[in-house]
């Protein structure tokens, strides 16, 4: 990969500026780890679909910044949405990330506004950026992001209907073709059958 002095530059100070942000508010499952690792699956996607490595990275970076607000704000207002109007304000105030040209800035803010949403298909750095989110939800780091959820019979069932409809929306083929080669799936299904188990009990008359 190739970034240019002033594109290495703005990473490292995104990649400070957002890890010192997210220390505001930690939300289980999407601590500042989370976003590393979707910044570094957004890179190996966007380098196999020969997309905008640069982009993909910063938005990877970028996308969950919201969550350090969303417990302020309740179930009002969603994380993506606050992660979007907190990058309007960086890319308007901060010193270093104006130096983003207008066409970087509006392709991040539509990759980060719209991480949630399988149609927004404006960029392919949005959708680079969904398959990278993804796929930090499976494998055994799947299991533990998601242990916090799969306390209830409910809960759980309704965590595997959200992880078939994940792996259905996974669009690049190296998103697709990793998943599947590295069984991702398997650690999730496993540790929902087990607490699935757990919940039987003996009947009687």
């Amino acid at each position: 990969m190739s970034y240019s002095v002033q594109q290495k530059q703005i990473l490292s100070y995104t990649q400070a500026k957002v890890r010192d942000f997210m220390l505001s508010a930690i939300t289980p499952g999407h601590e500042f780890d989370h976003i590393l690792r979707v910044a570094n699956w957004a890179v190996k996607i966007a380098q196999a679909e020969k997309a905008n490595i640069f982009l993909c990275e910063m938005a990877g970076l970028l996308h969950d910044v919201g969550r350090a607000q969303e417990d302020v704000h309740g179930h009002s207002r969603r994380h993506h949405e606050l992660s979007y109007e907190i990058c309007q304000k960086w890319f308007r105030e901060d010193a270093v990330l104006k130096n983003l040209s207008k066409t970087e800035k509006l392709i991040l803010l539509y990759s980060v506004r719209y991480h949630w949403n399988n149609a927004a298909d404006k960029y392919v750095e949005a959708i680079i950026l969904r398959d990278a989110d993804k796929l930090d939800l499976f494998g055994k780091i799947g299991v533990k992001r998601n242990a916090h959820y799969l306390k209830t019979k409910e809960k759980i069932m309704n965590g595997m209907r959200y992880r078939m409809d994940d792996i259905f929306w996974l669009r690049t083929e190296m998103a697709r073709r990793y998943f599947k080669k590295q069984k991702m799936f398997e650690p999730i299904f496993k540790e929902t059958v087990r607490l699935l188990k757990s919940e039987i009990k003996p009947v009687s008359l």
